[in-house]
């Protein structure tokens, strides 16, 4: 039986037989790992708030054979107000899963636990666009897991900035106005604000990774883009962003 005391996210919670929850958790030294909360189903349980979905806190894990087994969980976050807006809960939700699809188990993850906690931090307060977390989110995590897009200058000409450019989910690549793009080929247009966005999400340090601001347009410009990238990468939808984009 090895024991293990990690801080994490809790990404997801599914029931477990009458009682117990099985929880998917983003963790500092493990990445995404599942482990049973025994009981934490019912109010009484002392696991029962530190093992709900959002929750970031202090988790003492034991293991048992292939999974692990939730001894003793301490929140420090709860993210509240997620609940009070279904396009911001849809949004964490949504993050969420893509944290599932993406980062890898076993391995350590202090980065993408700083990009979840920030996002889910600025959901809950509602003090940035909700896009602009989601969109800003994607980049950095897609960008960690080793698909960091090249976003320094237009590779046919040396532009690196111009009043039209054009983001290439498929290659990650940029393009000027002037150099446009091949017939076949899908880019979504991207504005000055929307470039720099683009380039401050991936470049920017980490604990600065939400500090910008957007007009509509470009906001609009940035999440197509980001979204469109993840989309990509993944080469499937995922079910919470369907539910997001009915919603919007």
């Amino acid at each position: 039986m090895l024991n293990l005391t990690v801080s994490g996210i809790v990404l997801r919670v599914q029931p477990s037989g009458d009682n117990d929850r099985l929880c998917t958790i983003l963790t500092d030294t493990h990445g995404v790992i599942s482990a049973y909360a025994r009981g934490a189903k019912s109010m009484k349980n002392k696991n029962c708030t530190g093992t709900a979905q959002f929750v970031y806190g202090n988790f003492e894990l034991y293991r048992r054979k292939d999974y692990y087994i939730v001894d003793e969980s301490q929140y420090e976050q709860l993210y509240a107000g997620l609940r009070e807006d279904i396009v911001r809960l849809t949004v964490a939700q949504y993050l969420c899963q893509l944290a599932m699809e993406i980062i890898p188990e076993e391995q350590p993850a202090q980065d993408y636990l700083l990009v979840m906690r920030a996002a889910l931090y600025y959901l809950s307060e509602n003090t940035r666009p909700a896009l602009m977390v989601k969109a800003a989110s994607e980049m950095r995590m897609l960008s960690i897991a080793g698909y960091m897009p090249d976003l320094v200058m237009c590779p046919e000409c040396g532009t690196y900035e111009a009043d039209v450019m054009y983001f290439i989910p498929r290659t990650g690549q940029i393009k000027c106005g002037k150099c446009g793009i091949g017939g076949n080929e899908f880019g979504v247009e991207l504005g000055r604000g929307a470039m720099t966005a683009m380039r401050h999400s991936i470049y920017a340090d980490i604990k600065k990774l939400f500090a910008f601001s957007l007009n509509e347009h470009s906001l609009t410009q940035f999440y197509r883009a980001a979204e469109s990238f993840v989309l990509a990468r993944l080469d499937k939808s995922l079910t919470t962003l369907e539910f997001l984009r009915g919603i919007l």
